[in-house]
């Protein structure tokens, strides 16, 4: 390989390698028959899917199990040991997504949160997620109506106070039901009408790992969110006008009764979301990465090897980095 390649790396067997979809098509498909795989399946939606569109946009790119000696090689976190010391020709690009400790000697990290930071000189570059696999938008012969409220997300990880009978009580006194689809559904928004995500009340805890995914899908779905304080929600999204924010379980409350007693409100958020959707879909999503590859990270990996002074200082800079960071990951939480 040059440093000209652009590889995905998966630390798979082969047998899985060959079972891999050949297109962002199959995906969705396949993720149904290979669900006994891992429960960790952030490697697969950001190294296969990306893998995936940018092949499917012709440009230059592998997926193996095997590290390559040189040229870009893009993994996700949890596909490489924290002591792994990248060669002198090869060029480390970290999906570090929603873990939360960098890899000390990643020539480059990939966020999904916009307003997320890494200290210590840590590069990093934030991308969009991409949109749910084969998501199912809001049926349109279900006009008006407003009276399915879908949490797309791990029953145990509802807040106490939404899964409390009382707050349930309350929540069918608006004329609401609460529909949690099993992870095989997540995709399927036609039957909702309003969804909620609410990791937690306050606005004490940023979520700086945390991405907009939620968000996205809502508005590529045509319904409307009432989403809890997140730095990601609220960069890209534009609480009261892109969705509604909770940060008490009386806001949550308020929200969901504004939303059913004012249709016009409902349809100004799903309109909004349609307009932002062009600029975080799939063709500006592949675009950005086109433009991270090319006028980033290919040239610096051609770069990599120049010079003995370099090789020393990147050396020195790396080892305090691995020193801080293995002491010290509770910084980044």
């Amino acid at each position: 390989m040059s440093k000209n390649e652009i590889s995905f790396y998966l630390p798979e067997p082969d047998s899985v390698i060959d079972g891999l979809p050949a297109s962002i098509g199959d995906y969705w498909a396949w993720q149904g028959t290979a669900s006994q795989l891992t429960p960790y399946w952030g490697r697969y939606h950001w190294v296969l899917q990306t893998y995936l569109y940018l092949k499917q946009a012709g440009l230059p790119v592998v997926v193996t199990n095997a590290l390559p000696a040189s040229g870009v090689i893009l993994t996700h976190m949890d596909c490489v040991d924290y002591g792994f010391r990248p060669g002198p020709e090869q060029y480390l690009a970290i999906m570090l997504v929603d873990r939360e400790v960098p890899h000390p000697r990643a020539h480059m990290h990939i966020l999904h949160n916009p307003i997320q930071r890494l200290p210590l000189g840590l590069r990093h570059r934030y991308m969009s997620p991409w949109p749910q696999i084969a998501l199912v938008p809001r049926d349109p012969a279900r006009g008006d109506r407003f009276e399915t409220l879908g949490y797309f997300g791990y029953p145990n990880n509802l807040h106490p106070s939404i899964s409390d009978p009382a707050f349930q009580a309350e929540i069918q006194r608006i004329g609401l039901r609460m529909h949690v689809p099993a992870a095989a559904a997540w995709h399927d928004f036609s039957a909702i009408d309003c969804i909620m995500a609410v990791r937690n009340f306050g606005r004490a805890e940023p979520h700086l790992n945390k991405p907009s995914l939620k968000l996205f899908n809502a508005w590529l779905a045509g319904v409307p969110a009432v989403l809890g304080y997140e730095t990601a929600y609220r960069e890209e999204g534009a609480p009261g006008s892109g969705y509604l924010e909770a940060t008490t379980p009386e806001e949550l409350l308020a929200a969901l009764r504004t939303l059913q007693s004012e249709p016009d409100r409902r349809r100004a958020l799903i309109e909004h979301g349609r307009q932002a959707m062009l600029d975080f879909g799939v063709e500006r999503t592949v675009e950005r990465w086109r433009r991270l590859l090319n006028d980033e990270l290919l040239p610096e990996a051609a770069q990599r090897g120049d010079g003995p002074f370099s090789k020393m200082q990147r050396a020195a800079v790396n080892a305090v980095r691995e020193r801080i960071l293995w002491r010290r990951p509770g910084w980044f939480r």
